[in-house]
């Protein structure tokens, strides 16, 4: 047969125009989903996560709510309490006496925004909360696509899968302080995708867009910088680059991190300056001895495993006495090192071999290990919040256990071949339908949990009894509901503080240096009409918080009920004028109605608005 008799003329060349030159100019990327899928399956996934958290628009504000948006001034400023957040502690807008050397204004001033627009309203502040959780489930597709974009493209799905069904977030996503939490991974993630645009298409401007995001993600929670040494680890285990290339493109994070650490040193001083810890916050303080103390702290690291793995029971805080502090001979302590030190094994083991799983080991080490307080004393000793990033590390290493079981590999993903896929890789498909199903029945029973304080403090008081913090907690919102039902329901009122008193005991019983504790027994005691016991109460927190508002306030009113009129405008008298509220003016007026001075009485009548 004759070459090119069937082929006609042949045709003239073409010179390449501006546009064609350009894309041969392109790197080869070998990707095995095309873009349009990418963005495809990404919206999708931003869909379903924020499906499946919506029920909590419409909650209320719990816990650290109060700080960062209830009762924060600079928040309350709206726009013009940007300077005071960028230019303080994280904290300073709620209260100077909080110690917690805190640094991130990015939320805050999210929080800020909202305010401006929606004012107090806690409906805003979560379906921001929910968006947010929709933008991280967009661009961790998008990042791991391009990732893994030599594995089967199934795998990048399966992952995000993973880590958006997974109920430890519950509380990042419906507790509108964690957006910190949320946004810092954001950042990190955004950052990381963008790095590798630039390096598989060599364009400049997403390197600078990238380390914007890194001090996006820096600037919303210090954790952050625990990922400078998963971004070279990335390079090396997914883009095969040598040490002196990695070095170089790891170098600009760093100084991202050095910039960060400037600015929040020169604001809060050193790391942990003035930061005063005790058992309460962190219940390893409380161990005995060496021995105790890190067996201990291994049993808390196989905790955090163990939650990675099965989330079941979650509750929102695990402060002192929730987890025990063991010895060595408690084999739970030998259990937790083999697995723990097992997956350090698959971590090395992949580092050597270059292989995917030893990724997802050590990333998840690199990122849980700020928590874990085996050099630096965490601020608790465990919470389920801490292991928001870490998990997609044990999410990568499912996914490729659960790719081990798929049987067809396409050179790349469009949308004919899904439904042959399907039928060709049964179990893969039903196992993380099952995983995320269980995920997501996780999510929808628990999630409701997180309603209001209420609910929340009453749920978990039950599934920790030796929680002296949780126990408080929930005696503390007891108090509430007591206090909201003096004037209207005096029965219901005393019902609620007798309720209240027993919680807030069995906690002080726990550990007894609780100051809001004996401020809100003290407050109860009131409402019974005990004064006596009230009064001990409060002094009691005086002792352990010298010139507290709450108390002296609270200690003043004693001092009216029990006809000690004197003694209760010297109480109000110790406190700092601009801390003095309505109330206070109010009972002063009736102190000095009392005494006889009715001037003194008018104006402080007038002073309170009364």
């Amino acid at each position: 047969m004759a070459k090119g008799k069937k082929h006609g003329k042949t045709p003239p060349v073409q010179h390449p125009t501006k546009k064609t030159s350009l894309v041969a100019k392109r790197p080869k990327v070998n990707e095995s989903i095309a873009t349009k899928w990418k963005l495809v399956i990404a919206a999708a996934l931003a869909i379903l996560a924020m499906a499946v958290y919506g029920p909590s628009y419409n909650y209320d504000f719990v816990y650290d709510d109060d700080a960062v948006v209830k009762e924060n001034t600079f928040v309350q400023k709206g726009l013009n309490g940007l300077h005071e957040i960028w230019t303080t502690s994280y904290f300073q807008g709620y209260s100077e006496d909080i110690k917690a050397r805190a640094y991130r204004p990015v939320p805050l001033s999210t929080l800020a925004l909202e305010y401006q627009f929606w004012g107090l309203n806690s409906t805003a502040n979560h379906i921001s909360n929910i968006l947010m959780y929709g933008l991280t489930a967009f661009f961790l597709f998008l990042f791991l696509a391009d990732l893994l974009r030599k594995y089967h493209p199934v795998l990048p799905i399966f992952v995000a899968l993973l880590f958006v069904f997974h109920p430890i977030h519950i509380e990042v996503v419906a507790n509108i302080k964690s957006r910190d939490t949320m946004l810092g991974f954001l950042g990190f993630v955004v950052a990381g995708w963008l790095l590798l645009r630039h390096l598989d298409y060599g364009k400049k401007w997403p390197l600078a867009l990238s380390l914007l995001f890194y001090l996006f993600g820096l600037f919303s929670k210090e954790e952050v910088i625990t990922t400078l040494a998963i971004l070279p680890l990335m390079l090396y285990f997914f883009r095969d680059y040598k040490l002196g290339k990695i070095l170089l493109y790891t170098l600009p994070f760093l100084i991202a991190i050095i910039f960060y650490l400037n600015i929040r040193s020169n604001i809060l001083g050193g790391l942990n300056e003035g930061v005063t810890l005790t058992k309460l916050d962190n219940s390893l303080l409380a161990a005995e001895d060496f021995p105790q103390r890190s067996a201990s702290n291994i049993l808390v690291l196989g905790q955090y495993l163990l939650k990675s793995v099965f989330p079941h029971p979650l509750i929102s805080d695990y402060s002192y006495l929730t987890l025990p502090l063991v010895n060595w001979d408690d084999w739970r302590v030998y259990l937790a090192l083999l697995a723990n030190v097992g997956l350090i094994w698959v971590g090395i083991h992949g580092l050597m071999k270059r292989k995917i799983y030893g990724f997802g080991a050590l990333y998840y080490f690199i990122a849980v290990s700020i928590f874990t307080s085996l050099v630096v004393t965490n601020v608790s000793a465990y919470n389920d919040r801490f292991l928001y990033s870490p998990v997609l590390g044990l999410c990568i290493i499912a996914g490729w256990l659960l790719l081990k079981l798929v049987k067809e590999t396409p050179r790349e993903f469009s949308g004919k071949p899904i439904a042959g896929f399907f039928r060709t890789n049964f179990l893969a498909v039903a196992l993380i339908v099952l995983l995320c199903g269980a995920g997501l029945v996780k999510i929808s029973t628990h999630l409701p949990v997180w309603t209001n304080r209420f609910t929340l403090f009453e749920h978990d008081a039950k599934l920790a009894p030796n929680n002296a913090r949780m126990r408080k907690n929930h005696g503390g919102s007891l108090a509430r509901k007591a206090v909201e039902f003096q004037n209207s329901d005096p029965q219901k009122a005393r019902s609620y503080a007798e309720k209240a008193i027993v919680e807030i005991q069995a906690s002080l019983a726990i550990y007894n240096d609780i100051t809001t504790g004996h401020i809100h027994l003290g407050n109860m005691y009131l409402i019974l009409g005990d004064y006596q016991n009230a009064e001990k109460s409060l002094l009691h927190a005086l002792e352990l918080a010298p010139g507290n508002y709450f108390a002296v306030s609270s200690l003043a009113n004693v001092y009216y009920r029990t006809d000690r009129y004197q003694e209760g405008i010297n109480a109000i008298g110790t406190l700092e004028p601009n801390l003095l509220k309505q109330n206070d003016y109010y009972l002063l007026s009736l102190c000095y109605s009392k005494l006889g001075d009715e001037n003194k009485a008018k104006e402080y009548l007038t002073l309170s608005g009364r």
